[in-house]
């Protein structure tokens, strides 16, 4: 006889392994739970068969389930689903199409939602400071640049700056320290750093990534943050604590993967292009989330961005490319590093640049403020002899 399999919804399953939504997507992702799509394409579902499965590995033991370190946090900051990124219950693909970073950045540290343009003053005490550790330090990376510039803006000892005004400062006097003017909002004066005459259409998709990465719960640099916080160190130093995790090629550094396939697609076309990578046993970068199935609701917006970007038709021809080819190929949704790639690319910005920790500085400082509410020293892992 043939069985009935019961499908449960994300917040069902959630409740029936007694874990929060993201343990579960980090559950489906390491392929301990089965997910599939309803019928409108869009809603997620969970076989209630491979749940209890769980449950009962769980009660055994016999099976532990735990091949990283799982989190759960309260927060009030944003709240990913299958469909949408949420700031503080606001769409963040709607944010980025008609609100500045510098107004979004305000949002998530609490402020509400300015009507009025944002901008952020300059402490010209701060960007000479900066540049002169920045200097001593010698040739470094743009991202070691902007955490020795947030070590530099240490709180006066025991009475600390707020993390949103820390992050003000450092975000303010960033497009200066990596050669963009001193005037201005945040993302002409990067685009000019990065580029010598930027399109409008470029500054706009500069400012559009940055509103679209500027927070998504607890990535590890975030935990990183929230962990240095926990302990009270001074908000400048969490934020470079931030800076530091994200410099990790495996954290951030997808979207330069992504630029580079895309030179190579247009050199030898996406269908050699992709199967080099396959070839190699390699994953193509920007392809595949362990939270969205369907889509990354942050990618549409951002490639509507760049495809206004002027540039030669090879460069955007590229990028339609790959994205038929991969999902001829391997049928895995692109996710928000392809669009960001896809900037740097279309874009011409250094592969270096640090896009994706200026958006995230935001997000960090946010988590910052709302750790200091909690009590302290509340992160604490156990060890346990290898098996």
């Amino acid at each position: 006889m043939e069985t009935v399999t019961t499908y449960l919804r994300a917040g069902e399953a959630a409740q029936l392994l007694g874990v929060a939504v993201p343990t579960l997507y980090a559950y489906v992702s390491r392929g301990f739970v089965t997910r599939r799509s309803a019928p409108d394409g869009r809603t997620s579902l969970y076989a209630r068969d491979d749940l209890e499965q769980l449950v009962e590995r769980s009660r055994r033991r016999s099976v532990p389930v735990e091949p990283t370190i799982d989190i759960t946090i309260r927060s009030s900051i944003t709240r990913i689903d299958d469909s949408a990124v949420r700031y503080r219950g606001h769409d963040a693909a709607e944010l980025a199409r008609t609100h500045s970073f510098e107004a979004v950045a305000e949002l998530l540290w609490g402020n509400g939602l300015a009507a009025a343009p944002v901008i952020w003053p300059i402490s010209r005490s701060d960007l000479a400071r900066a540049r002169a550790s920045i200097t001593a330090a010698g040739e470094i990376t743009p991202i070691r640049r902007l955490a020795i510039a947030a070590m530099t803006l240490d709180g006066p000892a025991g009475d600390p700056a707020d993390a949103p005004a820390t992050a003000r400062r450092l975000l303010s006097i960033a497009p200066s320290l990596l050669g963009g003017p001193q005037r201005g909002p945040l993302a002409p004066r990067l685009a000019s750093a990065w580029s010598r005459m930027p399109s409008p259409a470029l500054v706009a998709a500069v400012d559009r990534a940055l509103v679209l990465l500027a927070d998504h719960e607890l990535a590890t640099s975030t935990l990183a943050v929230r962990v240095a916080a926990s302990v009270r160190s001074d908000p400048a130093d969490a934020l470079a604590a931030g800076l530091h995790v994200v410099a990790g090629p495996l954290h951030g550094g997808a979207s330069r993967a992504v630029a580079g396939m895309l030179a190579d697609v247009e050199r030898r076309g996406a269908r050699d292009a992709v199967a080099a990578v396959l070839r190699a046993g390699g994953r193509l970068p920007g392809f595949g989330h362990a939270v969205y199935r369907t889509a990354d609701p942050r990618l549409a917006p951002l490639l509507d961005a760049v495809r206004a970007i002027p540039a030669p038709t090879e460069r955007h021809d590229a990028v339609e490319a790959l994205l038929a080819e991969a999902g001829r190929t391997i049928g895995t949704v692109p996710n928000v590093d392809v669009g960001l790639g896809a900037l740097q690319y279309v874009g011409r910005l250094p592969d270096d640049a640090p896009l994706f920790a200026l958006a995230r500085l935001a997000g960090w400082a946010a988590h910052d403020d709302e750790e200091r509410s909690e009590r302290p020293v509340r992160y604490r892992g156990l060890t346990r002899p290898p098996q």
